[in-house]
């Protein structure tokens, strides 16, 4: 009810000060595709948890101190002005136009060096920090790497060096150099983590954006779980860029290496709903992957094929231990993802995914398996 008020009074004063009639914004959480993903962690670029995003904290001092004397610089000699030489209306008609000055070579020079000066004092630190990033072939020792890939409207994460392959969840162990390698399946998108830092654009074709930082510490030393950050795409990519969103979870070094082992750990099928849930599962095989099941032979028949060939949609592996679903969407409980199975464009508009035309008992059963058997525990 509160955030509703705020949202409304804002869109109140919005309006009045566009000089429009009040609208009222109908409040996120009210319209058909509401997110509640529990998504809790600030989008707070200023925090700089990492040596990336405190190298850019670093950039935007400097440039807010800079644009701090320009400002001064120009409006403290406006005010003067303004004051010293007012005259009353009536006082004009009898004034004489001031003598025109032209042609001032020092007035000149010094209103064009003084900017050329004050950008330096921005781009020299710009350029230290960008050329700090080192690149594939300088990396420093045990730094982990990991391939980023941007969907149409989901994130791909691949862990070469573990055999992993997951989405929407980033699990890393903190206080670790990891290397991200970026790109795209469809679009330009952009990864962004703002706790870590900046962002950085993820481009379709041949073309590899490199990001290098080094994961914070855990907050809470010992937390079991991990810690979790938010993240989303900030580059606009169609329909639902505002629903392909993602979470940053940093565990500690032991438990990220018993999640990693985890993740290779077979489905477990216990009850007669899940056995069915498996075989239901098998018309999702084509864009779905599960480690240790018949769709990861399907997945490494189609990675053999010239050129190889990745399959459309998310792998599901560790689905049950997701808190969210449909990239931050949805909360991960059973009836958010009957839900989404029945009609994923209703939750998210313009989905890749389409309805299978499941009976709601075979939505229960494939539900229960996904969200059961693909549980990890580390």
């Amino acid at each position: 009810m509160k955030q509703a008020y705020k949202i409304k009074a804002q869109s109140f004063w919005f309006s009045l000060l566009s000089g429009g009639i009040p609208i009222y914004a109908a409040p996120f959480d009210e319209k058909p595709y509401a997110l509640s993903g529990s998504f809790n962690t600030p989008m707070d670029t200023i925090a700089g948890l990492t040596d990336w995003g405190q190298d850019i904290n670093y950039v935007y001092g400097i440039t807010t101190v800079i644009v701090a004397f320009v400002f001064l610089a120009v409006s403290i000699p406006l005010i003067y002005a303004i004051r010293r030489f007012r005259v009353k209306e009536s006082d004009l008609a009898h004034m004489k136009p001031p003598k025109q000055v032209h042609g001032n070579a020092l007035l000149e020079f010094i209103w064009t060096i003084v900017p050329v000066i004050l950008l330096l004092f921005i781009a020299i630190p710009t350029w230290q920090i960008i050329f700090r990033q080192p690149d594939a072939n300088h990396l420093p020792a045990g730094t982990m790497k990991i391939e980023v890939v941007g969907h149409q409207w989901w994130w791909e994460f691949r862990y070469p060096e573990l055999g992993i392959t997951t989405a929407n969840e980033l699990h890393l162990p903190e206080n670790t150099p990891v290397y991200f390698a970026l790109s795209s399946a469809d679009v330009i998108h952009s990864f962004w983590v703002p706790q870590f830092g900046g962002k950085l654009d993820a481009i379709p074709g041949t073309h590899i954006n490199h990001l290098f930082l080094t994961t914070p510490p855990l907050r809470h030393s010992g937390k079991s779980g991990g810690e979790y950050y938010q993240g989303q795409c900030a580059e606009l990519c169609g329909l639902s860029h505002a629903l392909m969103r993602f979470e940053a979870v940093v565990h500690g070094k032991a438990e990220f290496e018993r999640w990693a082992l985890a993740y290779h750990k077979p489905p477990v099928v216990e009850t007669a709903q899940q056995k069915r849930g498996e075989q239901v599962f098998m018309q999702c095989m084509s864009c779905h992957t599960i480690y240790g099941t018949q769709s990861e032979e399907l997945e490494k028949q189609m990675l053999a094929m010239t050129p190889p060939t990745h399959k459309a949609g998310p792998n599901l592996t560790d689905f049950g231990s997701r808190r969210t679903l449909g990239a931050g969407t949805r909360s991960n409980t059973a009836e958010n993802f009957h839900a989404w199975v029945h009609d994923p464009a209703s939750i998210k508009p313009g989905s890749r995914m389409v309805g299978l035309g499941l009976s709601p008992e075979d939505i229960e059963a494939v539900g229960a398996y996904l969200r059961q058997s693909t549980a990890k525990t580390y």
